[in-house]
């Protein structure tokens, strides 16, 4: 019977369909009244009315529960923030696409001095090349410039000189207040070689003051325009913390990264907002939800996914629910009606 209604789905026919509903907010949850609430929840109960079915809804804490009860029939569709990876599929299949998804990264907000200081240190941290050549490249003149000015070795003890660039530290001096621009005058060449050698110092600062100070400029304006972490290698060296089982979790495993697991979101955030982690790594908009009304003040919203993906409802291998829920779920998900109620929850 319950094949027969799937294959089909005509009016009028009616069918009980087991749902397990995963516990992550806004995806799937319960209100204090226990009414079944969040978006996949919403989605679930268009689809169902647009086929005529029937359904009972059980809540799941755990993803690694609700993959278990669907493998061995507990269940025979599975909603919420379930994203599709290769390792789940390899164990269930998942119907058309409900939600746009990706993993992203948080991080504990940072406020006045501090946050400053912190994107100023990661900028000037991507240009460690840069600022390496330009002490080579101080060190190089001064040294040159103690070289060129030198007293002739046969009147080492030549006190006439108006250069006052006796030694090589002097030199170094010389070169770092003639690349900042101060000119305090007291140390000048007076030879015509290392008159030369200053005006080759000079075009030469210029250059690489130029590249150091655009360079930092784009790195911090990079930094806020598209967030923290935007690539794997924007978690390395960090505490990381994921949600047991979750698409994150799969995702750090994915990369080979470390990482603390948690039971819940919630319980990962709080950890991050207490300093006891560095990031934590999930669907952006279960982390976009949790940020914005739990943790506004101690963490900053997620801007940039690490990987894009998408969120499906879940299903048994080779269910005869899934030709009629794609139809429906395309139908649903690409009316007017469902985007103005999927905007209340994730924004546009």
């Amino acid at each position: 019977m319950l094949a027969s209604a799937a294959a089909g789905a005509e009016p009028g026919q009616t069918m009980l369909v087991r749902v397990g509903v995963y516990d992550v907010e806004p995806y799937g949850g319960q209100d204090r009244e226990g009414l079944f609430v969040g978006a996949s929840v919403d989605l679930w109960r268009r689809v169902a009315e647009h086929l005529n079915w029937q359904y009972q809804l059980t809540l799941v804490w755990r993803m690694s529960d609700l993959l278990a009860g669907l493998e061995k029939g507990a269940y025979d569709v599975a909603i919420g923030a379930i994203t599709i990876t290769p390792e789940r599929l390899a164990r269930v299949d998942f119907s058309y696409p409900a939600h746009r998804s990706g993993e992203a990264a948080v991080f504990a907000k940072r406020t006045g001095a501090s946050a400053a200081l912190y994107e100023y240190g990661a900028a000037v941290a991507e240009l460690g090349p840069l600022i390496l050549a330009t002490v080579v490249f101080l060190t190089v003149t001064g040294m040159l410039m103690w070289w060129a000015e030198r007293p002739p070795s046969k009147n080492p003890g030549r006190s006439d000189s108006r250069s006052s660039v006796m030694s090589w530290h002097e030199g170094i001096y010389w070169a770092v207040v003639t690349m900042t621009t101060v000119g305090y005058g007291d140390k000048t060449p007076q030879t015509h070689l290392g008159r030369a050698l200053a005006v080759v110092s000079m075009l030469g600062s210029l250059v690489l003051v130029s590249l150091l100070t655009t360079n930092l400029i784009a790195q911090m304006t990079a930094s806020r325009v598209e967030g923290v972490a935007t690539r794997t290698s924007d978690l390395a060296e960090k505490r990381l913390a994921a949600v047991s089982d979750s698409s994150g979790a799969e995702y750090l495993d994915a990369q080979r990264l470390a990482y603390q697991k948690f039971g819940n979101l919630s319980d990962a955030l709080n950890a991050l907002a207490t300093g006891r982690t560095d990031a934590v790594v999930n669907s952006v908009g279960a982390l976009r939800y949790l940020v914005n009304t739990r943790f506004s003040g101690s963490i900053e919203l997620p801007h940039g996914l690490l990987a894009p993906a998408y969120m499906a409802f879940a299903l048994p291998k080779n269910s005869d629910l899934r030709m009629p829920l794609d139809r429906a779920l395309t139908i649903v998900t690409a009316s007017p009606e469902w985007r103005s109620v999927e905007e209340t929850y994730f924004g546009r």
